[in-house]
C-alpha cells in the first residue's frame, strides 16, 4: 500500500507475487500489479477486491482506519512500520523478510541500510524542508531523520510534523539550504520564482542559490534510497 514497503518487496525479489500497488510505487518489477489508489487516500474495499493473501504497508498508508477495515473484511494486513519519521525502517525490512520467508536476505539488506544511514559528522548546516513552500517539516518527520543523518540542523525542529509556516518565519530561521517538493511546483512556483520571494532572497539559502527540488518520496519519506538522498543532501 506504500512505496517505501513496495521497494523492500522488490529488493527481496518478491515483486512477481504482488497483485496490487499504490500509484506511487512505480518499480518495473511491479508493472503487472493493479493500481489501488494513492497511499495517502486508500480504500479498503478496493484493495480487498484483489483477494490478496497479505497486505503490506507503512505509517504512510492513510487513512489510519484502513488497517482495521481490511481486517474486518477478513484480509490479513500488516503495518510493518508505524513511525512517520522512518526511524524503524530497518526493522521494517526485517519484518517484511519474515513475512515473505526471506529472512536471510532481509537481514543483509537491513544491516547494509543501517550502515549506510549512520549519521555523518555534524556540520552545522541549517536545512529547511518544505512540501510545497508553505508546509515545513519539523521534528518527528522523515525529513528530520534525513537532515540529522546528513549531519545537518533542522531549523524547523520547534514544530512537530508538517506545519504551515508564515512567510516572515522563513526569513527569521535563516536556512542555509531549502529543499522543496518537486511535484508541487504549481504551488510554490518553481525554484526560480520561489527564490525571488523577499523573505527567501534574504536568507543564506536564497543569497547563495542553495534551493533544491527533490521528489517527495526522497525528501519526505525514509526508504531504501535514503542513503543516496543523504549523500545528496551533504553536497547541497
Amino acid at each position: 500500500m506504500t512505496p517505501d514497503i513496495a521497494d523492500i518487496v522488490v529488493a527481496l525479489d518478491a515483486g512477481k507475487e504482488v497483485v496490487g500497488r499504490d500509484r506511487s510505487s512505480k518499480s518495473p518489477a511491479l508493472a503487472q500489479a493493479q493500481v489501488v489508489g494513492f497511499s495517502r487516500a486508500l480504500n479498503a474495499e478496493t484493495i480487498a477486491r484483489l483477494k490478496p493473501t497479505l497486505v503490506l504497508g507503512s505509517a504512510e498508508a492513510q487513512p489510519p482506519t484502513v488497517w482495521t477495515q481490511l481486517r474486518q473484511l477478513q484480509v490479513r494486513a500488516e503495518e510493518v512500520t508505524r513511525r512517520e519519521d522512518g526511524a524503524d525502517f530497518a526493522d521494517a525490512i526485517r519484518k517484511v523478510g519474515q513475512l515473505l520467508g526471506r529472512d536471510a536476505n532481509a537481514q543483509q539488506l537491513a544491516s547494509r541500510w543501517q550502515r549506510e544511514m549512520a549519521p555523518r559528522p555534524a556540520r552545522g548546516v541549517r536545512y529547511l524542508v518544505s512540501y510545497d513552500g508553505q508546509l515545513v517539516a519539523g521534528r518527528d518527520t522523515a525529513a528530520d531523520t534525513l537532515i540529522r543523518a546528513a549531519g545537518g540542523v533542522n531549523v524547523a525542529s520547534q514544530l512537530s510534523g508538517f506545519k504551515p509556516m508564515a512567510r516572515d518565519a522563513w526569513q527569521s530561521l535563516q536556512p542555509d539550504v531549502i529543499i522543496l517538493g518537486s511535484h508541487t511546483g504549481a504551488v510554490h512556483g518553481g525554484k526560480e520564482a520561489f527564490s525571488k520571494r523577499p523573505e527567501i532572497a534574504s536568507t543564506p539559502a536564497g543569497k547563495q542559490g542553495r534551493i533544491y527540488l527533490l521528489p517527495a518520496k526522497d525528501a519526505m519519506m525514509v526508504g531504501l534510497n535514503s542513503p543516496a538522498v543523504v549523500e545528496q543532501m551533504v553536497k547541497m
